[in-house]
This record gives C-alpha cells, structure tokens and sequence, in this order.
C-alpha cells in the first residue's frame, strides 16, 4: 500500500521593519511629533542622523537570506502641514519630493540593515504628514506608515500602552510591568478593552492586535 502526504511549505519571514529595536506588524503606524530644531524630524532626519544602529529609528531589518539589495517606494497620502521641503534616504542619496507625492527607488542593505531617513523641513503651519513606505527584497513585501505631526493633539493608537506611536512587544512588556510589579513609568494608554481598568485582558487584546486579529 503506498501512501501519498502533502507538505504545504511556509517560508519564513526574511526582512522586517524595526522601531528602536522593536519588531513592527505589517502595515504598523509610527508617530513621530515634530522636534525644536532647523532641520524638522530630527529622529529620522537626512543630515543628522545617519547610523547603523538598528536601535536608532526606523530600520528595515533583514532576518535571513544572504539578498543585499531591494527597492522601495514612499508615497505621501497626506501632508497638511507644508513644509517647504520633504526628503527621503534610504540606503543611498537622499532624494526631495518636490511636486512629487511617490518615489521609488533601489536600496543597499549592509550588515543586515538599512535605515530609513524620512524628513520634511522648515513646516509652515500646524498638522501632520502621513507616508506609506512599501519595501521589496526578493518576493517579499512590508509596508509601514509614518505620520509626522506638529501641533495636532493625536488619537490614540489601540495596542499602543507606552505611547511611542506603534504597536509592538513593548506595549505587552509596560502592560505585564505595571500588573505584576505596579510599574507604570512607561504606562501611558493601558486600558485597552476599555473596562476602565488595567488587566490582563488589556495583554489580550494587545497580543491579539500584534498578531493581526
């Protein structure tokens, strides 16, 4: 008797987008307020910031595979703040938007890692910006969301406890601090199934946004 089994093959994920260090859930939103100097976003700026550390902004992250090289592409969807210019670097030039609201282009990936430089300069009225950056290596894609803002008050973002304008493993680690040890210096949004306190139902439903649910 001859048996036949079928084998569904899963590939595994092999580049993705980091925070300061955190993994971002495809599709993820990170919040960035406008900061007090000349150059607009300095965490992401194109002149003051180039690094390698992968705990410095926003980074692709490249998790397996020996692919060095991807393209990329950065659309604007809204901007409502105008600034006089909009610059982005990653792993290469920096490029300025001008009348443009997408670009694409190629980019290097060294030592595992490429970051992204996202700026707009010299903002002339409260708002925000919000960008779509969609990155491909091999035949993969992710996406991320990047909202710069200045002066608007923010919703908050649901799953996102400590208040750094994405949703990661970190806002799981603030909630589990402040229920077993009473720590809240990170807490800044933690009832998230809005019963009005902070449980482990609050971890529930922020593991469940994590895993796409």
């Amino acid at each position: 008797m001859m048996f036949l089994f079928s084998i569904s093959a899963v590939m595994a994920q092999s580049f993705e987008f980091r925070y300061h260090g955190e993994s971002l859930t495809d599709g993820a939103l990170v919040t960035i307020a406008a900061e007090e100097d000349e150059w607009g976003f300095g965490e992401m700026c194109c002149y003051s910031n180039p690094s390698s550390d992968p705990n410095n902004g926003l980074v692709l992250q490249v998790l397996s595979g020996n692919n060095t090289q991807g393209s990329a592409t950065m659309t604007i969807d809204e901007n409502t703040f105008n600034p006089s210019r909009v610059l982005w670097c990653m792993g290469g030039n920096c490029m300025m938007f001008g009348n443009n609201t997408s670009i694409t282009k190629s980019f290097n990936v060294v030592n595992g890692i490429c970051q992204v430089q996202f700026d707009a300069e010299d903002i002339q009225s409260e708002g925000h910006l919000l960008a779509t950056l969609t990155a491909t290596i091999g035949a993969e894609t992710h996406t991320v969301k990047i909202k710069f803002t200045n002066g608007e008050l923010e919703e908050p973002i649901t799953g996102d406890v400590n208040g750094d304008g994405s949703v990661t493993a970190a806002d799981v680690t603030t909630l589990y601090n402040y229920i077993l040890n009473d720590d809240d210096s990170d807490l800044v949004n933690g009832d998230q199934d809005g019963d009005g306190n902070i449980t482990a139902g609050d971890v529930t439903t922020v593991y469940s946004i994590l895993l796409g649910n």
